[in-house]
Order: C-alpha cells, then structure tokens, then sequence
C-alpha cells in the first residue's frame, strides 16, 4: 500500500508518494531543496536577510502553542535519499509555475533521474536577470529548459482534467485542474494560481472502497468553481485535504469545503496570522495540522485505515493528551522516523 510524506519546506510545498506498484515515486512540488554543492547565487540566497526571516516568521497566535518546527525545515533531496532510499522520480509534478513550488528544481534534477515531468501549458516569464531575495534564479532558467523540452533525460507533459493512461490508473491518480480554459484564463490574466493542478489520489479501502486525498496545489476560485461542477461527486467528504495555496487566507471563497468535509487537512508554513485556519473543519470531528506543530508528516495508507506519523515528539504527545483523547505516549516508528500521532479509520 502507498506511503505519503507531507514535508516541512519552509514557506513552500513538497509533497512524496511512494506507490506500490514498481516501487514507484511521484513527488509533487520542491521547496528548500539543495544538493552538496552550493554555486555562488545558491549561497546569497541562503545568507539573504529575506531567506532568514523565512525560517523565523510564524507569528502563532496567543492560544495556539509554537512548536518552531519551521526553524528546522526538511530538505526534500536529503530526505529523498535517507528515508525513502530511490534515485529514481518517477514522475514530478510542479503544480504551477511559482519559485515556491520550483525551490531547488535544478538540484533535484541534478541528483534524481526523473522520468516524467508534469507542467501546465503557461507562458509566465521572469526576467531572471532580476534580484531573486529569497529563490535562486537558476531555477527558473533550468525551469525553462524543461518547459522549452531541452532537457532530454525527462519526458515533459502538460496535462488536463479527465485525461489518463494505464500509469496513472495503476497509481490510482485523477486530474481535476487545470482545464484547458483555465490555463487560457491564467496566461491571459498572469495570475497562475488557478492554472494549478489539483490531483485526487484514491489508494483502495477495505470493502470495495477507495479513500479520497486531494493535493490542491495553489488552486483558487476558478479552480473550485470547475471542481465542484465537473467532479463534485468524486471530491464530496474527502479523507485528507492539502490544503489549497498552504492553507493560507487570501480572500479567497471557502464554499466548497462544503462539499469536501475533510476529515483532516494539512497545512503548509507561513504566518499563521495568515494561515485561515478557522476556515477549515476542524474539533471534535475534524483534524487540522500544521507543518509548524507537527514538523513532516507520513501517512501510511493501509486499506483499514490510514495511520498518522508526525516528526516532532512534543506535538505528538500534546495532541494524543489532550483531555477528550487521554491517549499513552506516542510509540517512535524506525521506519518513518516519526511519532505516532493517531489512525484515520
């Protein structure tokens, strides 16, 4: 059965899935990726001003404890290599083109052989001559090698909702967005977000069922808008939802978790004054984590159930004592290298 690997990247995504079939990785998304050789533009951005006050800003609101997991992200090449042990990327999906979805593209290339490359047919453009405070330019140009399809070792795909072929069916993946008009619409306007993918993943569930995870990328409006009308059966009460745009607020509609009724939603890093997660289901029947408190999070998908890891021990013991849970004391997994947190059944 799969394996999802939820990473800590900083103010960025990064998504893994070990599927089981061939040992299969697909890996959504790269944020705070580097390999052991830093280039001179590679070392600026890591001493910037802008890239500390990455690492620093969280901003917890007073009732909700810090657990400073941002003050130590994940590296996703390092953890590649030391937790889920491939060399080979089965497919790599860049949700859309904005540096924090590409942050360390070029040394994840550099040290992976990725087969296939999934973009969406846009035609942003960064004059890459510009000051990049926080993001190495170089990749966005090694971005735009694999967009102009130079790059012969991967095989580049632009792709769209209701499209499939037999790798995907196997690995149990459904492309809900972009639609060709969407992406028309994005390259019109310069704002990509809604030019993102949105991909369910459905592993199979004990009698005859399947569970429902949804990665949502930087997906908005327009995006939810297409969903709901065109796939509104196969997203109603999900079981996992990557919340949309890092679960950040902006002013954006929140209508459709209507329909979606996550059962837990995982958000990314940034201010959590600008995290809305009020918006979000949450207590007594829902559960929400933050890469903040939690640190990485691994999911392994089992068709009973799917049980929850967390890297930081603290929250994982915060979280099971809590006095409606009175839980013992989270068990250490060798294997995930993670803290017990709770099974979704």
């Amino acid at each position: 059965m799969p394996i999802i690997h939820f990473l800590n990247v900083l103010e960025g995504d990064c998504n893994i899935i070990q599927h089981d079939i061939g040992d299969r990785v697909t890996v959504i998304d790269v944020s705070n990726a580097y390999n052991d050789y830093d280039t001179p533009e590679e070392r600026a951005v890591k001493v910037s001003k802008e890239r500390e006050e990455m690492r620093t800003r969280t901003l917890v609101p007073s009732y909700k404890v810090d657990y400073r997991q941002k003050l130590t992200p994940d590296n996703p090449i390092e953890y590649l290599r030391e937790n889920i042990g491939t060399s080979t990327i089965f497919r790599f999906i860049m949700s859309h083109p904005d540096m924090d979805h590409m942050d360390g593209i070029k040394d994840l290339f550099d040290e992976f052989q990725i087969l296939n490359f999934w973009d969406t047919a846009n035609n942003k453009t960064i004059d890459p001559s510009q000051r990049f405070p926080r993001y190495n330019p170089e990749d966005w140009r090694f971005y735009g090698k694999l967009r102009s399809g130079v790059v012969e070792t991967t095989k580049r795909l632009t792709l769209y909702d209701n499209e499939s072929n037999l790798y995907w069916n196997e690995d149990r993946l459904h492309i809900l967005s972009p639609n060709p008009g969407l992406v028309q619409r994005a390259n019109e306007s310069g704002d990509y977000n809604d030019a993102s993918y949105v991909i369910l993943f459905t592993p199979p569930r004990k009698g005859g069922g399947v569970w429902k995870i949804i990665f949502a990328g930087d997906s908005d409006d327009h995006s939810w808008d297409h969903i709901l009308a065109n796939h509104g059966a196969a997203v109603s009460n999900v079981d996992i939802l990557f919340a949309p745009h890092h679960g950040r607020d902006s002013s954006r509609k929140y209508d459709f978790l209507d329909v979606l009724d996550p059962k837990v939603t995982l958000f990314g890093n940034a201010d959590s004054k600008h995290l809305a997660y009020a918006c979000y289901p949450g207590p007594p029947y829902h559960v929400r984590i933050t890469n903040n408190q939690a640190g990485y999070v691994v999911m392994d998908v089992m068709e009973d159930c799917i049980d929850f890891y967390v890297k930081n021990f603290d929250f994982a013991r915060d979280f099971r004592s809590k006095p409606a849970r009175q839980w013992p004391l989270p068990l250490y997994s060798p294997r995930f290298k993670a803290y017990e947190l709770f099974s979704l059944s």
